[in-house]
């Protein structure tokens, strides 16, 4: 499971550790799983599962995944696709395609970075009446563990009061975001890369939201409106869509109405292999980021589980 790839000059200090690798490092990876495995799209997994499989490998299969649709996976992973001709799938919510949004996770981490390039005189340090935005404000350590703190904390809040503490945040640092460039893959690009036949695509909601912290209506909404516009858009055989729950978060009652809303199958963020006993709306994957898996042994330790 990856997410995004990336030049080193590429990456900043706002992007957190856990969601990108080195495009040197992909390579690696890449020669490592062609060696070792059987790189299949995603929609081979059915037939595997019912032992139908229509590849001739012996080595064990494996699914290449990347969620929320990054424009550099057009940028800098799909040409070292194309050119090692490696299938992969690519999770997306679709209200963020074609669009110069981010996530909420992304502007908070800008925010936080901005804010550790002030000089402290800039800075409104005056106790909040929101004690979550103090608690925030608190965290110690380095910037890199100040942001995973933050986010995760954050996470267990609804969207809106999320976007309510940023905005509070902005004020009272007195930052504000000029975020010009894109983040997210165009529906145009998407198609480009469906019509290789080697990219497929699959649900990652409408919003990204967490389904854990949503009603039964608005969970149905995110899976419902998704599938279509993916439909809509041609990015997506309709006899087979995949699904991504946000940040992993589910329970039974979801993977149910997921399946109920017709998906195919869906991908969690628990660790681990699958073997055909594996519950197709409740599949593991490995999650693979740079400070893990810099080397062949660091990668095949996790890729076996190890760490």
């Amino acid at each position: 499971m990856y997410h995004r790839i990336l030049p080193c000059e590429k990456i900043g200090r706002d992007i957190q550790a856990g969601m990108y690798v080195n495009q040197v490092t992909f390579k690696q990876h890449l020669k490592f799983l062609t060696k070792y495995f059987s790189i299949v799209p995603i929609a081979e997994l059915p037939y595997i599962f019912k032992g139908r499989s229509i590849s001739s490998a012996t080595k064990p299969h494996c699914v290449l995944t990347f969620d929320d649709g990054w424009y550099d996976f057009y940028e800098y992973a799909y040409p070292v696709l194309k050119a090692e001709n490696i299938p992969a799938t690519v999770f997306v919510p679709t209200d963020f395609i074609g669009t110069k949004d981010y996530f909420w996770t992304d502007r908070f981490a800008a925010l936080l970075n901005k804010r550790e390039q002030l000089k402290s005189s800039t800075v409104r340090q005056e106790p909040s009446l929101n004690e979550l935005i103090n608690e925030v404000e608190n965290l110690g350590g380095s910037l890199e563990s100040r942001l995973e703190k933050a986010i995760a904390i954050l996470k267990n809040y609804p969207i809106n009061e999320i976007e309510n503490i940023l905005s509070e945040l902005s004020l009272r640092w007195n930052i504000s975001l000029d975020q010009a460039n894109r983040a997210f893959l165009t529906w145009e690009e998407i198609r480009e890369m469906v019509h290789s036949d080697l990219v497929s695509f699959g649900s990652h909601t409408v919003s990204h939201k967490i389904l854990t912290t949503l009603t039964d209506d608005e969970i149905n909404r995110e899976l419902v409106e998704s599938k279509q516009r993916l439909i809509n858009e041609q990015a997506v055989d309709p006899s087979f869509i995949p699904f991504c729950y946000p940040n992993g978060n589910y329970n039974k009652r979801i993977a149910k109405l997921v399946k109920d809303v017709g998906y195919s199958l869906a991908v969690t963020t628990k660790n681990g292999w699958n073997t055909v006993e594996s519950n197709p709306f409740e599949l593991k994957r490995i999650p693979i980021h740079q400070d893990m898996t810099a080397t062949d042994a660091m990668f095949g330790c996790r890729i076996a589980g190890i760490f």
